[in-house]
């Protein structure tokens, strides 16, 4: 009965700390990630906060019949660098390809974009502007 008494607590202690070093082996990296996670979270929330973009002096230019070239200027109000090519331009709801006069806008800078042939020869079209980080604007033009 001596024997089996020591055998038992020994394979008992074994087993629990195997299931220790388990637990933390699991528990510790997870902890991390999340750590991680919620600090890109913040920084994203931080970027979007400070980003503000204002369109100006948008102007449409007819181009055939029953086309349109536009080019319009967006401003840089935040304090936030933005990457121009990750820009999204929607022309009443629809995604269009544009070429744009600066690869970076920098805080209180401007950039000149331009779209062309677009469908639509007389009226207004609605313009929005959607940057990297979610923050937008928009801008009704006239087609003359």
């Amino acid at each position: 009965m001596g024997f089996s008494t020591v055998a038992a607590t020994a394979i008992i202690g074994v087993a629990i700390v195997m299931s220790l070093e388990i637990i933390a082996g699991t528990t510790i990296p997870t902890i991390t990630d999340i750590h991680s996670s919620y600090d890109e979270m913040r920084e994203r929330s931080i970027k979007q906060i400070q980003t503000e973009i204002n369109i100006t002096n948008a102007v449409a230019v007819p181009n055939g019949s029953t086309h349109h070239d536009l080019t319009f200027t967006v401003k840089n109000t935040g304090s936030v660098s933005l990457k121009t090519s990750s820009f999204d331009v929607l022309i009443n709801g629809t995604k269009k390809t544009f070429t744009c006069s600066k690869t970076y806008l920098y805080p209180e800078d401007q950039a000149v974009f331009s779209l062309e042939y677009l469908d639509g020869r007389n009226g207004s079209s609605r313009l929005k502007i959607v940057t990297e980080n979610g923050i937008e604007d928009y801008y009704t033009y006239t087609i003359p």
